[in-house]
């Protein structure tokens, strides 16, 4: 979570800064959410994080190095300097690049599960699903095939309350997440609070280890609140003044570290913050003196002959 949350206040300042281009988006407050959910994985296990939680992508072993040299555009990042976002991933380590499109990601991670199911392989696919993906056709067929065929795929569904600025309340007539995928499309799920990280990780553990057993696909839906808008050009001015307090004191890095001082381990907390720090400086710093692309690979990944 640390290691998310540090990260991206350097890459805020850098595009501030104007050297990331485009637009930037951040996992403010939903860190445990992504953490918890990389962690619950074990090696041969695939995922396909969204735009929010580059804290699966650390958990998985993706390096921060790695994901600055996307966002800054080097030649010997993930995508060679064609993305400086967080559309990237490391097939290498089971992280399935993200796709920009509400929900898309969910009948290719229902793939890679029924694969692993024909297979007979114990492993299991997860992916995030926002609010705004349920209203989206590809979630309904992903969802619907997951069911039918049984395959071990595990659903984060990630509800903060809003799909860009639309209010939940405005597409959808309940707004439990939980209910609605075990109500539509009968995969058992669990709903929690997304700002408790242990709580979290055993939850989204148990559901990854029953798909696991066999037991078909399997969903937990996180409850928060972004921290800011969509992106950093939102401001975020529609969402009302009530809702943000009703978060106040359940940051979920602070909720954690408040833990680590009742148990006495308030000294260890401190040592890994830390250490974030001085992993998060050296990670920019490497990136930085990467090099830029070549322009004669301009075509690399995009025809199977060069031209």
């Amino acid at each position: 979570m640390l290691l998310q949350r540090t990260f991206e206040e350097r890459t805020s300042a850098l595009y501030r800064q104007g050297r990331i281009s485009g637009s930037l988006y951040d996992g403010l407050g939903q860190e445990a959410v992504a953490a918890a959910a990389g962690l619950a994985l074990e090696d041969g296990d695939v995922v396909a994080p969204l735009n929010r939680e580059l804290a699966t992508h650390f958990a998985r072993g993706v390096t921060p190095a790695d994901a600055f040299r996307n966002f800054l555009g080097r030649g010997n990042g993930p995508t060679f300097g064609r993305d400086g976002n967080m559309h990237f991933g490391v097939p290498a380590r089971g992280v399935f690049p993200l796709v920009s499109m509400l929900g898309n990601l969910c009948p290719v991670v229902v793939g890679a599960a029924l694969a692993f199911k024909r297979r007979g392989e114990p492993h299991v696919g997860l992916t995030f699903l926002g609010e705004g993906a349920f209203s989206v056709g590809d979630v309904h067929e992903g969802l619907n095939l997951a069911g039918v065929w049984q395959v071990p795929a595990v659903f984060i569904l990630q509800s903060n309350g809003y799909s860009y600025s639309t209010p939940s309340s405005a597409q959808m007539v309940n707004t439990n997440l939980a209910e609605r995928i075990q109500g539509g499309w009968s995969i058992p799920a669990t709903r929690v609070d997304g700002t408790d990280v242990l709580l979290v990780f055993e939850s989204i553990k148990a559901a990854v280890e029953r798909a696991r057993a066999g037991e078909g696909p399997q969903a937990v839906e996180c409850v928060t609140l972004r921290g800011h808008g969509h992106a950093a050009h939102d401001d975020a001015r529609y969402v009302p003044a009530e809702l943000r307090e009703s978060f106040v004191g359940r940051d979920p890095i602070e909720r954690l570290e408040a833990t680590l001082q009742q148990t006495g381990l308030a000294e260890q907390a401190n040592a890994i913050r830390r250490a974030v720090v001085a992993e998060i400086a050296a990670a920019l710093a490497e990136a930085e003196a990467a090099p830029a692309p070549d322009p004669a690979t301009m075509e690399y990944g995009v025809y199977a002959n060069p031209l």
